[in-house]
């Protein structure tokens, strides 16, 4: 791996140290970017403009915008209390292939392609909530609304266990807001479920760090 197209040098200290990394950043964030982005099968390269901008536009814009939106939403809306409601077959059958597919690519040492496919999954969801329009239902079709968002608490509950091994600290956040152990199973919210008080699952990183941390490598080179 090579950083900002340079040769990684620790004796020149032309480097990101992980402590430095854990101090300031998510460490959910920096998971997700080196096995999203690492070299697991060819020579990868480390910017900061692509860290930022995965962390924003993947993690937090589709993953953490899908959970929050969804659970705030029933919070505000519902008292908190999932819905009634049931998974279509074909959401069911996406998460059955994923504890299937994602647990073998896991085994193989597959972990970019895993996450590749779970986060498919996410992309898809958040077309979903998108599509039936909740915001709309809650007032037109409340039925519709209902079972749009406990089908999307089923979705964010198996999430949460296909993700943890990428990403721990999150998935403990939204297991302990479901009331869900992280085994490697399909896991079903009741409708009925009272959810406690949410948080932001990722804050947003100032893109002004992009110019703050090349800053201090350019520093470094000279």
């Amino acid at each position: 791996m090579t950083l900002e197209g340079r040769k990684i040098s620790t004796s020149k200290n032309y480097a990101i140290w992980i402590k430095d990394l854990l101090d300031n950043y998510e460490a959910d964030s920096i998971r997700y970017f080196f096995i999203a982005n690492g070299p697991e099968k060819k020579d990868a390269d480390f910017s900061w403009r692509e860290y930022i901008n995965s962390h924003n536009g993947e993690l937090l814009g589709a993953y953490g915008n899908f959970v929050n939106r969804s659970l705030t939403f029933i919070i505000k809306y519902w008292d908190g209390v999932v819905p009634e409601g049931a998974l279509t077959p074909e959401i069911n059958r996406n998460i059955e292939y994923l504890f299937t597919n994602v647990g073998r690519k896991i085994e193989d040492g597959n972990f970019k392609d895993a996450l590749e496919e779970i986060f498919d999954l996410i992309r898809g969801a958040n077309k979903f909530f998108d599509s039936e329009q909740p915001w709309i239902t809650r007032t037109t079709d409340e039925e519709k609304c209902k079972n749009t968002l406990y089908q999307c608490v089923q979705i964010i509950a198996n999430l949460a266990v296909l993700l943890a091994p990428f990403l721990p600290f999150s998935s403990d956040k939204v297991s302990s807001w479901l009331d869900i152990t992280l085994d490697w199973r399909q896991k079903s919210i009741l409708a009925g479920y009272k959810l406690p008080e949410v948080e932001i699952l990722f804050q947003r990183i100032d893109k002004k760090v992009i110019d703050i941390e090349s800053e201090k490598l350019k520093l470094i080179v000279k």
